[in-house]
C-alpha cells in the first residue's frame, strides 16, 4: 500500500509541475475570426415543384419559384446561366425538348439571357388567353355580399401580371379620372 501511495505522490507531483510549466509558457491565444460582412441567409426554400407542360398556372406558380430561389439566394445565381441552369434542372417531359436550346448554350458557355429564357417560357406556357378570362370575369362580377369580399375578388382577378382593362362601368368617377390631371 506504501508502493501506490508513493506511486500517486510521484504522479501528482510530475502533474504539478506540467501544469506550473504550462502557466509559465501559456500557448499563444488566436484572435478569433472577424465577423463576416454579410450576415449568413437563413431562410431555407422548399425545391421548385418539377415543370412538365403544365400551361397557365402551373407555369406561373413553376417561375414564381424560380425567382424566389434566385432572390432569396443571389449568392447560388451569380450569372444568367446559372439561373436558367437552375430553372430547366426541374423541368421533365415536354418542356425537356423546350429547353434543350438553352441548356446547350449553357453547356457551350455562351451567354444566356435569364429575362429571354422567362419571356420565351412565358409565351409558350402561361394562359394566352388569362386576359380575356380576366375581363370576362370582372364584366360579370357583382357584389352579392360585403363590400370587403366584393373588394378582395375584384382584386384577385385585377391583380395580375398581365394588363387588365376594366369594363367602363368599373371607371373611377374620382378626381384622377379627370381629363386636367
Amino acid at each position: 500500500r506504501l508502493a501506490t501511495e508513493e506511486n500517486l505522490h510521484q504522479k501528482q507531483a510530475r502533474l504539478d509541475a506540467a501544469v506550473g510549466q504550462q502557466n509559465q509558457n501559456p500557448t499563444p491565444q488566436i484572435a478569433p475570426a472577424p465577423p463576416t460582412t454579410s450576415s449568413p441567409n437563413y431562410m431555407v426554400l422548399a425545391k421548385p415543384q418539377p415543370f412538365n407542360r403544365t400551361c397557365g398556372a402551373g407555369a406561373e406558380t413553376f417561375v414564381g419559384q424560380i425567382l424566389l430561389h434566385t432572390v432569396t439566394y443571389p449568392e447560388s445565381f451569380p450569372t444568367n446561366s446559372s439561373k436558367v441552369a437552375f430553372a430547366v434542372s426541374f423541368m421533365t417531359d415536354y418542356a425537356t425538348s423546350w429547353y434543350q436550346p438553352y441548356l446547350m448554350k449553357v453547356f457551350n458557355e455562351e451567354e444566356v439571357a435569364f429575362n429571354k429564357f422567362l419571356d420565351n417560357f412565358n409565351s409558350i406556357f402561361f394562359d394566352q388567353n388569362h386576359q380575356h378570362h380576366v375581363e370576362f370575369t370582372l364584366q360579370f362580377l357583382r357584389q352579392t355580399g360585403t363590400v370587403f369580399d366584393f373588394t378582395q375578388e375584384l382584386n384577385s382577378h385585377a391583380s395580375t401580371q398581365h394588363p387588365v382593362h376594366l369594363p367602363p362601368d368599373y371607371a373611377s368617377d374620382g378626381p384622377e379620372s379627370s381629363p386636367e390631371n
